[in-house]
């Protein structure tokens, strides 16, 4: 089955971001205002323009239902994600978007990692359980941690909490050869 979301989103537009966090500090500095009417009557209006926007947008959507090429593109652009995340209208469903993810740090990561799973699932808190290979350093599985913690955070942007748990590595196997009657005289200097 191919894909339906590209699993990592592209880098976002530069521009976009800076509207997002211009948008919150105007929303924070209306919180610490001392006129609570004016905050109020602020907050109405921006929550009023979203419902419009969210009812707009459900509109598309439904009219687009059948069109799974739609649907793939609109998942696929980060800012029209970002924009339908934000009203709680995502073409693809959370799980679907986790499995998609997960399928490719699997295969990004597959020297690095033995096993991938899913240990927790929902809207609030994702947690996996990562097994990264024998041979892997502690710095290479506390890296490993935390890529793939940033990559969940960026293809999930609608789950509020990442957590990788890292399995205990194996410890590391010594093998012991008790000397035989023939090599222990050779050791001691006898003869064979």
């Amino acid at each position: 089955m191919t894909s339906p979301v590209a699993p990592l989103p592209a880098p976002r537009d530069a521009e976009f971001e800076q509207r997002w966090a211009r948008l919150e500090g105007l929303l924070a500095e209306l919180s610490s205002s001392s006129d609570s009417v004016l905050e109020q009557r602020a907050r109405e209006v921006v929550a009023t323009v979203l419902e419009l926007h969210r009812r707009g947008l459900q509109r598309f959507l439904e009219l687009t239902a059948g069109e799974r090429t739609v649907r793939e593109a609109l998942a696929r652009e980060p800012e029209l994600s970002a924009l339908l995340l934000l009203h709680g209208l995502h073409p693809v469903p959370l799980a679907e978007r986790v499995a998609t993810t997960l399928a490719s740090l699997r295969e990004r990561y597959r020297g690095k990692l033995e096993q991938l799973t899913l240990s927790a699932e929902t809207s609030a808190e994702l947690t996996l359980r990562a097994a990264p290979a024998k041979n892997a350093c502690q710095s290479t599985r506390r890296a490993l941690q935390k890529e793939l913690e940033e990559a969940l955070s960026a293809a999930l942007p609608d789950v509020e909490s990442v957590r990788v748990e890292l399995q205990e590595a194996p410890p590391a196997l010594v093998t012991l050869r008790v000397p035989t009657a023939r090599a222990s005289r050779q050791l001691v200097g006898g003869s064979s």
